[in-house]
């Protein structure tokens, strides 16, 4: 008689006590350890988002959470800060350390029928490494277009302002005219390159990147990234900025080049990568958005509204992370 094929045995599962003590010491200057932990299992999540967890998570690492409001949003994360938006207040920003929990309030700049926004806060501190920014100075930028009134042949305007915790104060708006009615992005990440600040511009499947001089503080427009919908600004592979974006299935790196010889400014297509390949069947034929990037590296973060976010590393082309 023939015996029966033996069946894998599945590892046994760990009990959610024990589960909790390791969770308890992800270390909290790694943010990124607790999203990770979230994706692996729902029993997971529910444990890193239950109130007892947290209050003794707080108590061991001095208490370094916060409970967001769904009405707050967090427009921004640099140089260990993170910048907070009331999204219908319209009142103030919060700039606020992780490590230290410390808050620091600000009024809104002057501003009339704000439509969509977006904001970056980044170290002011001259020579500084980033290593180790908490309780120095530092800048924040907010960018806004108007919901009517300032409408001129189809054209929005856009206005910035820069705050500085060494002063207090803000900045005097600037602005710019934007055709067509386009709106900046609250959902995208901004991009630093030197002196420069870059945020994306939505017209209708099209996208622009506006550009913030932070010495002069002045805006200006760099038009027409071809006809890619939800790019992201990030550092191309030459040191330019740059932007990636998916479309179908195959995700498109671009560079901007600067006119030379009388030739015009212009976006130049770096390469294109197929995702199939890449992604588990789950992912495959659904739609898919580039949504965050980590700064300085060659690592995004791609939603789909089926399957979550996954992380794709550009430069080995593997898959990182996978929330199937």
């Amino acid at each position: 008689m023939t015996r029966p094929p033996c069946r894998r045995r599945l590892p046994p599962v760990l009990m959610e006590d024990l589960v909790e003590e390791i969770l308890l010491r992800l270390p909290p200057d790694e943010p990124a350890h607790r999203v990770h932990a979230a994706l692996v299992c729902k029993s997971w999540l529910r444990i890193l988002h239950d109130s007892a967890f947290l209050r003794r998570y707080r108590s061991q690492v001095g208490a370094l959470l916060v409970t967001p409001e769904r009405q707050w949003w967090a427009l921004d994360c640099r140089h260990h800060r993170v910048l907070i938006f009331h999204i219908y207040e319209l009142v103030e920003l919060i700039v606020w350390d992780p490590i230290t929990d410390e808050k620091h309030h600000l009024p809104l700049p002057p501003h009339s029928d704000m439509s969509h926004s977006n904001g970056a806060v980044l170290c002011a501190a001259d020579g500084c490494d980033h290593l180790n920014c908490h309780g120095g100075t530092y800048h924040v930028v907010f960018v806004w277009t108007t919901r009517h009134g300032l409408v001129v042949d189809g054209e929005h305007v856009a206005r910035a302002s820069m705050y500085s915790s060494e002063t207090g104060a803000w900045s005097a708006v600037t602005s710019i005219a934007i055709e067509n009615g386009s709106n900046v992005q609250m959902v995208k990440p901004s991009l630093v390159i030197g002196d420069t600040l870059y945020f994306s511009i939505s017209q209708d499947d099209d996208m622009h990147m506006l550009k913030f001089d932070l010495g002069g503080r002045t805006l200006s427009v760099i038009v027409d990234t071809p006809g890619m919908h939800g790019a992201i600004p990030m550092i191309a592979e030459d040191g330019r900025l740059g932007f990636v974006a998916v479309l179908d299935d195959s995700i498109y790196s671009w560079s901007w080049q600067a006119g030379t010889h009388g030739n015009s400014a212009r976006w130049v297509r770096q390469w294109m990568m197929d995702l199939v390949p890449l992604l588990p069947n789950c992912h495959r034929k659904t739609m898919r958005e580039v949504i965050g990037l980590v700064e300085g590296t060659q690592t995004i973060f791609i939603y789909s509204p089926r399957v979550g976010i996954f992380t794709l590393d550009l430069k080995s082309q593997q898959i990182l992370l996978r929330a199937c």
